[in-house]
């Protein structure tokens, strides 16, 4: 029991202890409390003011890479493939052969037409010979009109005899060129599709040449845009591929008519691609540059977060964080333009948005 009341009357002590410490480091005062309060609740953020910048405008589509000349190798007659001598991606020029078909009968048949043109060549010598003696019968009158008419017609006969046969051999030398597929145009080979000993019909694609000295990004562009895109116009490329190259080229081509199935303008911007980076069939993103710079309001891209698909940012007073709802524009480099919602020279938080309420208290520290 004597312990117990040594610790009863022990409390009374400590309290006192307590208050006196309390008095003394100013936690007693209201003012300094509520400050201290404040204190530990302010968010720690950076701010920046609203400015303005500098904003090209620019019509943002989406296309293809195609290469400017791009052909479509396909045998002119049918027949077996005998060789192929390229592979996909090596450089061929203009009159390469790419591929050849048996040419057998293709060579008997020349053969066939070079024995009828002798033939035919030789009946025409004969007949010209005795045309020219029945010419001299006829000057001594030794034969009558009507002999040296059927002459005439026997020379006419096999001149065009000889004629048909000389047309044949060239038919057949022809056909039997057509044997060597050869390259129409210099460039790259794509889209290898032939393979040796496949039968081949006539105009089948085999494979593609393609031309990337020189390549062109397509898009297509909507009716409503079409009278600020101009031939000429220069224009910024993308490609996933290079995500920090930005390609250049200008408007070279625009489809006069709109394509039926989506009523819009296919239009052509050419690259140059003297280092074949871009290939065929790679998605771009392209912009469009429609005119000069223009000033605009803008804050930097870490002010902007978005609730339910509205975008807002917090804006400083009197050492709160203000939500404020804005209508944004384009990206401009780390900025992005506001169209409304804001006046110049605002503040606005840039770091911590995440973490803040509306009208939270925010501690400004520097960036």
């Amino acid at each position: 029991m004597k312990g117990f009341k040594l610790k009863y009357w022990a409390v009374p002590i400590l309290l006192a202890a307590v208050v006196t410490a309390a008095a003394q480091t100013g936690l007693l005062t209201p003012g300094n409390a509520q400050k201290q309060v404040m204190a530990t609740q302010a968010t720690s953020v950076t701010a920046a003011s609203t400015q303005s910048v500098n904003k090209i405008p620019k019509l943002s589509l989406t296309g293809s890479v195609e290469g400017e000349t791009s052909a479509v190798i396909s045998a002119k007659i049918s027949g077996r493939i005998e060789q192929i001598m390229v592979e996909d991606g090596q450089p061929v020029v203009a009159g390469q052969s790419l591929i050849r078909l048996e040419s057998v009968e293709l060579s008997n048949g020349v053969r066939t037409g070079n024995d009828a043109v002798l033939r035919a060549m030789a009946n025409y010598d004969n007949v010209a010979t005795d045309y020219k003696r029945y010419q001299a019968l006829y000057a001594q009158s030794a034969i009558s009109k009507q002999v040296l008419d059927g002459i005439e017609t026997k020379l006419k006969v096999a001149e065009a005899d000889l004629s048909s046969a000389q047309a044949a051999l060239s038919t057949a030398q022809q056909q039997q060129a057509y044997a060597a597929v050869t390259a129409p145009v210099s460039g790259v080979v794509a889209n290898r599709a032939a393979v040796i000993g496949q039968v081949v019909a006539a105009g089948v694609p085999l494979m593609s040449v393609e031309n990337l000295d020189q390549v062109y990004a397509v898009v297509n562009v909507e009716q409503k845009d079409l009278g600020v895109v101009k031939q000429g116009m220069a224009a910024e490329i993308t490609v996933d591929a290079y995500p920090d190259k930005v390609f250049t080229g200008k408007i070279e081509i625009i489809n006069p008519a709109a394509v039926v199935a989506n009523r819009m303008y296919r239009t052509k911007i050419k690259i140059d691609n003297s280092q074949a980076l871009l290939k065929p069939g790679m998605f771009v993103k392209v912009s469009i540059i429609t005119g000069n710079p223009v000033p605009v309001l803008a804050v930097p891209q870490a002010a902007i977060f978005q609730k339910q698909g509205i975008y807002h940012v917090y804006v400083l007073e009197n050492g709160k964080a203000v939500r404020r709802q804005v209508e944004v524009g384009s990206v401009i480099g780390d900025f992005v333009e506001i169209k409304s919602g804001l006046a110049e020279k605002e503040q606005v938080i840039t770091s911590n948005v995440n973490k803040l309420k509306d009208g939270d208290p925010v501690q400004v520290g520097k960036p």
